[in-house]
């Protein structure tokens, strides 16, 4: 079926998705708008006046350039790399832009992994490479995944849109990786939080806190445990916070994602519209 035909069908009332409502909207900054008000009744985007205001207003009228290049998990290499940041990045075993076809899964030593779709957000999965294991259904899910747009996912991401799909592969860190996220605008540290994945969709939150470190009068999300960080937190912030900046330099808006593992730093992403904007902020 082709593209017309398709959208034939979806005017005539088949295939109603908020997907095909985005890839298929004419007037797609209206559609974003109607989208978060639908979502979030509070959230003002033509006079915001807290930081989720504004990331949603960032995510629909920030047209920075650069956004798609580092939302995009293989191209963000070579920008890291171009920063003197190289030594950052978790190594890829392998990349290719378009599916990820058996015989390059074949190429792979026996390892453990975690394969990832370089145009979303979420689109990842581990698998251990040995005899016995059958990839099919891997293999699949990012075939499946690589035919998405995932600007159409939450209300038009426009910067996904600008990424030719790919798969990245990289050796599996081990499990229950603490996350280090820098909520940043306009350069400058807003927040920190720390969480864990425990699940593929299940995260413990462990310390929101505001760029100090030391204390917060709000939060975003699910209450954390705590509201500052430990000693030993602040001793690994102090090492992050010079990339930090230099990564966050004078995006308006991005969250800055870090890892921490055996007394080195690693880059994670750089989010421009984390949860699609659709987030909350808590007061204490």
């Amino acid at each position: 079926m082709t593209e017309e035909e398709y959208r034939a069908e979806w005017l005539a009332g088949k295939h109603q998705t908020d997907y095909n409502a985005c890839r298929f909207a004419e007037d797609k900054v209206k559609f974003a708008r109607d989208w978060a008000k639908a979502r979030m009744p509070d959230v003002d985007i033509d006079n915001p006046k807290n930081i989720v205001d504004r990331i949603n207003r960032y995510k629909i009228y920030d047209k920075d350039p650069r956004k798609p290049v580092w939302a995009d998990k293989i191209a963000v290499l070579g920008e890291l790399c171009d920063m003197g940041l190289g030594h950052i990045i978790i190594p890829p075993v392998l990349t290719c832009r378009g599916k990820l076809i058996r015989e390059d899964f074949n190429s792979l030593p026996d390892g453990k992994y975690i394969f990832k779709c370089n145009h979303g957000s979420g689109w990842n999965m581990k698998f251990e490479k040995k005899p016995g294991n059958d990839p099919t259904y891997m293999l699949g899910k990012l075939e499946e995944w690589c035919g998405l747009d995932y600007a159409y996912i939450g209300g038009w991401e426009w910067q996904y849109h600008e990424i030719v799909p790919g798969v990245i592969v990289q050796p599996d860190m081990g499990n229950i990786l603490l996350d280090w996220q820098f909520w940043c605008e306009n350069g400058e540290i807003e927040y920190i939080q720390l969480s864990r994945k425990l699940g593929k969709n299940y995260e413990e939150y462990i310390a929101f806190t505001d760029g100090s470190g030391t204390k917060t009068d709000s939060y975003i999300g699910i209450r954390p445990l705590r509201f500052k960080l430990l000693p030993r937190e602040m001793e690994v912030y102090e090492k992050m916070k010079p990339i930090v900046k230099r990564l966050a330099s004078d995006f308006k808006f991005v969250r800055v994602d870090l890892y921490y593992i055996d007394g080195r730093i690693y880059f994670g992403e750089l989010t421009f519209s984390p949860c699609s904007g659709k987030l909350a902020l808590e007061l204490i």
